[in-house]
């Protein structure tokens, strides 16, 4: 399986763009790891299963987590999509036609730290399938 993480617009440099790289890199020890940044947010039209990130989408656990992403591992998922939107949000027709959606938190964060919560929870998930230290 290859982990797509679909963010809209690029990641300034500076401490952002060290820890993006950081847990890419921390990622891609377990799977393989592409990063597309449209301009706007669009679906890929690979085969795949497609997860938006929205805050009017169901919160879940790390642990929950974990077990989607682990699910997608044992079923040999070929590609699996996240998407970050833009700072007004997601278009309503991604939305729509995105497999499953969820929300990190209810609150409002920066493209860029958005993307930081997310690829930590990532990196995060592979611990816990992996029954390693870092979760705990």
């Amino acid at each position: 399986m290859k982990i797509v993480f679909c963010f809209t617009k690029k990641t300034f440099r500076g401490a952002f763009s060290g820890i993006t790289k950081d847990y890419i890199t921390r990622i891609s020890r377990y799977v393989p790891v592409e990063v597309i940044e449209p301009k706007q947010p669009r679906l890929q039209r690979r085969q795949g299963f497609h997860i938006v990130l929205s805050p009017d989408a169901p919160e879940m656990t790390s642990t929950g987590f974990a077990s989607l992403i682990e699910n997608h591992l044992n079923k040999g998922t070929q590609n699996l999509f996240f998407y970050t939107g833009p700072p007004d949000g997601m278009p309503e027709a991604l939305i729509k036609k995105a497999d499953m959606g969820i929300c990190l938190s209810r609150m409002t964060f920066n493209h860029q730290i958005i993307r930081v919560m997310l690829l930590e929870q990532v990196y995060r998930a592979f611990t816990i399938i992996r029954n390693e230290p870092y979760h705990r």
